[in-house]
């Protein structure tokens, strides 16, 4: 080694110097942690379970077939949604729900994410949480004991026997839609904030997983799942059908009389330094600004309603909801949108930012799970489905489903969230000379951080006025244009306040 390469390793190493001149270390970087996750995938895939098909595709499509069926297939290497999803789970310490009928998987996956996690089977075990009609918070969060209730002259000297589940790296609640809602209250808390309280005590459930199942993705069960609870789930992931091909390893396992939760290789389990490593890392992989803008675009038109408000700020979904409506109420021959094309007619509502926080994270993760440099849209793509499963809702009143051709979007909301997304890159190419004045304001005002200084304000102001009147009259309003008007009106908005600093004026 000679003496710049080793004067660079020195430089690159994990002691930085702060400010204030004191010495800190970096964490210690864990080598080859993604390569690992991805041995795991393969033993899964290969040793555990049985996934008859790999959905989660990348590149460009080769379609065979013909008029009675097709078949799509691809060049680079698919995986297996039921598998990596809870991989991607574990990795980013998210919240995923599996659904599916009883004896399809659902707690196999959950509890071999708890053996990767370094947990034993007998460990996970006794500590998932079943799902009935008489689980008490007790039951699921711990009680004091009778003696410390008998004693203790204040609340704050009740001493709670927290339930060992809590502090698990992986957790897992089995058929959640049983739970009574006081209960899900309680299970909210937990998984929203981090952390249970009772007797004025307060137990922290740390960095985790959380591994949700129920037997069917309508939300049937004991009791209705509230819907705060149902926002804090991350992602949502099938169960996969039994194949004939997975007959043999049935067979083996009969005679060998073993599950593939008792054989996990002991170089696939993950320590905590291992897991908040990776965590680190995929945080780390970066989400480029065209990946950014595709998702936008999609955003803008999932939640614009041209019906809801005759006020540019106020023509969204969630103007609607609030005044009782429905999108299927305005959503007619009153709004002159052609409704096969626009996607603002396909979804009852928008989407939350907690659902594309999600959304982007796990994006990171399967970018960093698959070996890129940074999030690609296919990485996009082929999550969005299962993240906006649950959350986004369509509106079964529209047009476009009354086609015959689409009416299996409605029992297919993976293939529905599919198209929705194909059709979004679709239109984003088509609108691009229609937004080129606009990127080119936006482009400027984020050239510098300084406020420009009087006169180049007013010409801003200027450009921008005139982009809002050409915008308005060579396009229909559309969620697109919407979009983009709502954006150079918050600029006009920024420039207008800057001017006014400047002059002195009261703010």
């Amino acid at each position: 080694m000679n003496a710049e390469t080793l004067l660079q390793s020195w430089l690159q190493g994990r002691a930085v110097v702060e400010p204030d001149q004191t010495l800190r270390l970096a964490p210690r970087a864990v080598p080859g942690l993604a390569e690992k996750f991805r041995r795991a995938y393969r033993w899964i895939a290969g040793q555990a379970l049985h996934a008859p098909y790999r959905d989660l595709e990348f590149g460009p499509p080769v379609v065979l077939g013909g008029s009675e069926g097709k078949v799509a297939v691809h060049r680079e290497t698919s995986y297996a949604s039921f598998i990596l999803l809870p991989l991607l789970t574990l990795m980013t310490s998210r919240r995923l729900l599996i659904i599916g009928g009883p004896g399809r998987g659902k707690t196999t996956i959950a509890t071999l994410m708890g053996l990767l996690a370094g947990s034993s089977l007998d460990e996970i075990r006794h500590a998932i949480q079943h799902g009935h009609p008489q689980l008490t918070i007790a039951d699921l969060l711990g009680s004091p004991l009778p003696s410390e209730l008998i004693q203790a002259r204040e609340t704050t000297a009740i001493r709670v026997a927290w339930r060992r589940w809590i502090s698990m790296r992986v957790k897992i609640i089995d058929e959640y839609n049983r739970i009574p809602t006081k209960t899900q209250s309680a299970l909210l808390s937990l998984m929203a904030e981090g952390y249970a309280e009772m007797y004025e005590q307060i137990v922290h459930c740390g960095n985790s997983a959380w591994f949700l199942t129920a037997n069917d993705d309508a939300g049937g069960g004991t009791f209705p799942v509230i819907e705060a609870l149902k926002d804090r789930i991350d992602v949502v992931v099938r169960c996969t059908p039994f194949h004939a091909p997975g007959l043999d390893a049935l067979v083996e396992r009969i005679a060998a009389s073993r599950s593939p939760e008792e054989f996990v290789p002991a170089d696939l389990v993950f320590s905590d330094v291992e897991l908040e490593a990776a965590d680190r890392e995929i945080r780390a992989v970066p989400v480029p600004a065209e990946v950014r803008d595709v998702l936008g675009f999609l955003l803008g038109q999932l939640d614009f309603c041209r019906r809801a408000s005759d006020r540019l700020d106020y023509q969204n979904k969630d103007t609607l909801h609030l005044a009782g409506r429905r999108v299927g109420h305005v959503c007619n021959e009153d709004c002159p949108l052609d409704k096969h094309v626009n996607l603002c007619t396909q979804t009852e509502n928008g989407v939350s930012a907690r659902a594309y926080q999600a959304l982007i994270h796990l994006a990171k993760a399967l970018a960093y799970f698959r070996g890129q440099p940074e999030v690609g849209i296919d990485d996009v793509r082929c999550l969005l489905p299962w993240v906006l499963h649950e959350k986004l809702q369509p509106n079964v009143l529209s047009a476009f489903f009354q086609k015959l051709e689409n009416q299996v979007y409605l029992t297919d909301r993976v293939s529905w969230l599919h198209q929705l997304f194909a059709r979004s890159l679709e239109q984003r190419a088509g609108y691009q000379p229609a937004r080129a004045e606009v990127l080119k304001l936006v482009k400027e005002a984020g050239a510098t951080r300084d406020t420009p200084p009087p006169a180049e304000l007013r010409k801003r102001l200027e450009r921008v006025r005139r982009a809002l009147e050409s915008l308005l009259r060579k396009n229909e309003l559309n969620g697109p244009v919407h979009a983009d008007l709502v954006l150079l009106k918050g600029l006009h908005d920024r420039y207008q306040e800057q001017l006014d600093t400047l002059a002195g004026a009261p703010r």
